[in-house]
């Protein structure tokens, strides 16, 4: 048995597989990076909307204007009836029975609103043959259309996402005020 030099047991770590940590070390960094940051950005994102009343009924007069008036400006001609649909989650992969019953409303009210949402192209329906009527998947439209009513729907009841942290990390900063 021979005793490998410490020149052949640095280059079997300098490889990983056949690939050398030199071309994929600097892509690894900056993906780390990006994913810890959606992670975060997200969960704060969740923690704002768990804030969120648990139906559209029980928002205030000025929180459903906040978010027809994003719609307009954003170009969406939609009625105060498709907030009740598009308050989150959302209808997406749902169908109009599921969303009759939590908005409680009649079903038929419900397939007309989402018919009128897939005319407009935010969201696809696919017909089951089960008794729960068609099924709704958002397009990309539609997931924009409601990541914009998430947004106004937040910002309207006062918890803003955070965009740097909270106001205890900015202090040590120079942004808040020092003792």
């Amino acid at each position: 048995m021979s005793i490998p030099s410490p020149a052949a047991a640095v280059s079997l770590l300098a490889h990983i597989g056949k690939v050398p940590v030199e071309e994929w070390l600097p892509f690894l960094v900056p993906m780390l990076a990006l994913y810890l940051y959606g992670r975060r950005k997200t969960k704060a994102r969740r923690e704002a909307l768990e804030q969120l009343p648990s139906r559209s009924d029980q928002l205030d007069p000025i929180a459903v204007d906040a978010v027809m008036a994003r719609w307009q400006s954003s170009g969406h001609t939609l009625s105060r009836e498709h907030l009740a649909l598009l308050f989150p989650p959302g209808p997406d992969e749902r169908s109009a029975g599921e969303l009759a019953d939590q908005l409680r409303e009649d079903r038929p009210a419900v397939e007309g609103l989402l018919r009128d949402l897939e005319r407009q192209g935010y969201l696809e329906l696919d017909e089951h043959d089960d008794f729960d009527g068609p099924h709704a998947t958002l397009t990309a439209k539609g997931h924009d259309l409601l990541d914009q009513t998430e947004r106004a729907l937040i910002e309207a009841q006062g918890t803003a996402l955070p965009t740097r942290g909270t106001g205890k990390d900015r202090q040590g900063l120079g942004a808040g005020p020092t003792c």
